[in-house]
């Protein structure tokens, strides 16, 4: 018995010897390779792996790393590397989920009034916003349906109806949720097959206070103690629906304290339809965007934008000077601008006057003018799909100016710079503002704002940013 534990000790000490000689074997040859990441790598010769091939095979159960030609891959153990925890399962484990609740947001529109509307970004805010509430009240997740533009006249957010993958990646969602909140189901396109229960909160307004931790939790138990049922008797064979409308800007997370955390996480879940942000990759990689080496433009200059939003001829003004600012900072030449916009009179115009200083505009149009198909594909796009496809565009932009106004721009800069280390907007944006209600203002109202590479044009008006995205 002690001679075998004895031999047993010998070979695991013999293999833990064998694994750090090799590693350090390893290391030593790529050393000097900078930024190198140990994937999908070839062993060094140096290393005698015929003598240390339990450590050959212990690094090739933790990593995709090509074998030496004296190992199968059939001798490769399969190791299950645990998920990692992450704050949203943290908060996921913590939660008490109610089997066959489920909660439906909805806006009241589209042709069954249970769909959400706004504009893109609006929209997405309801779903991101959706899936928290859920969350607190440990219910299911119903993602409603969504509407698109009025071709006609951008300002009406409620003509056709279509299912959430129109704009965003649900098989993506599905899956984040899966990893990080298993016990968070998840139905798409307003699905209430099953459910006939149905209590429905009174419905919140957009200026109401935004609920916090626990509190939706018990504006649901309320609810149910003034409905016909009882939230004790839902179950997985006698489901129930929370249907409860509106959800903008509806979850504070500053409130909560998940600025950094949860809302980073619900973020990264929702992404957009992923076909139309590879065509987005697609315009990136034009050879006229520098690889990158650009400065991105959002101008809002569209029929349906609000003149109390910022008008676009003060975003061109603004924006001329900041470009002009830009150049003094660094020690190369960025004189390819890429501009975004639904109005191409309104890029024409901006183009007008940058030209003259010596500056390429661009747009999504001159790019892909000697591609007409897809540029033809692109134009059969509605309003919101095609600002989907600019979204890559401008978030990969070494430099990028928006409008803090529209939730487009918002949600760009809040994209840009989610994993820095500390918020954006808390120490580059509203720094010398004050905040009354939901309303802001800057101290130097209609002025650029923001760090070196990201940056805002500040107006004063309602704050969302504890809510968004």
């Amino acid at each position: 018995m002690f001679s075998t534990s004895r031999t047993v000790t010998s070979v695991i000490v013999s293999s833990i010897l064998a694994y750090v000689f090799l590693f350090t074997e390893f290391f030593s040859e790529y050393s000097l390779l900078p930024h190198y990441t140990p994937k999908n790598h070839i062993f060094p010769v140096s290393a005698n792996l015929t003598e240390n091939k339990e450590a050959v095979l212990f690094l090739a159960s933790l990593d995709h790393t090509t074998l030496p030609s004296n190992v199968s891959i059939a001798e490769v153990p399969k190791v299950e590397l645990p998920v990692e925890s992450t704050d949203l399962s943290k908060l996921c484990g913590e939660t008490e989920w109610t089997e066959g609740l489920w909660l439906h947001c909805h806006s009241g529109c589209g042709v069954n009034g249970t769909s959400i509307c706004g504009g893109l970004n609006n929209a997405r805010n309801r779903v991101q916003t959706c899936i928290r509430l859920a969350i607190d009240a440990g219910a299911g997740v119903i993602i409603p349906s969504a509407t698109t533009r009025n071709e006609e006249a951008l300002v009406d957010t409620n003509a056709k109806t279509v299912c959430p993958s129109f704009f965003w990646d649900m098989k993506h969602l599905k899956s984040e949720v899966g990893k990080q909140c298993p016990q968070l189901k998840v139905r798409v396109c307003d699905d209430r097959s099953g459910i006939s229960k149905i209590v429905t909160p009174p419905k919140r307004t957009y200026l109401e206070a935004p609920h916090s931790k626990d509190t939706f939790r018990g504006l649901v138990k309320n609810s149910f103690e003034k409905s016909n049922y009882t939230l004790s008797s839902v179950t997985a064979s006698s489901p129930a629906l929370i249907e409860f409308s509106d959800t903008y800007i509806g979850w504070d997370y500053k409130k909560s304290s998940e600025l950094s955390t949860i809302r980073k996480s619900l973020f990264k879940a929702l992404q957009f339809n992923k076909d139309l942000l590879h065509l987005s990759t697609e315009v990136l990689k034009s050879p006229q965007l520098n690889n990158g080496a650009f400065i991105g433009i959002h101008l809002r200059a569209e029929n349906d934008w609000p003149a109390g939003f910022g008008t676009a001829e003060d975003q061109m003004r603004l924006y001329v000077a900041e470009i002009e600012r830009i150049q003094t900072t660094v020690s190369y030449v960025v004189d390819t601008i890429y501009v975004s916009s639904g109005d191409i009179d309104g890029i024409q115009r901006f183009r007008d006057m940058l030209e003259p200083l010596g500056y390429i505009v661009h747009d999504k149009w001159t790019l892909l003018a000697n591609e007409p198909e897809t540029l033809a594909y692109l134009e059969a796009l509605p309003f919101d799909q095609k600002g989907i496809v600019e979204y890559n565009v401008l978030v990969d932009a070494r430099f990028w100016i928006g409008i803090i106004t529209s939730s487009m721009s918002s949600l760009i800069a809040y994209a840009r710079t989610v994993d820095e280390r500390e918020d954006y907007f808390e120490t580059s944006i509203f720094p010398d503002s004050s905040r009354e209600g939901l309303n802001r203002g800057y101290t130097d109202n209609i002025s650029i704002k923001g760090n070196q590479y990201t940056k805002l044009m500040v107006v004063n008006g309602v704050d969302i940013m504890d809510s968004f995205p």
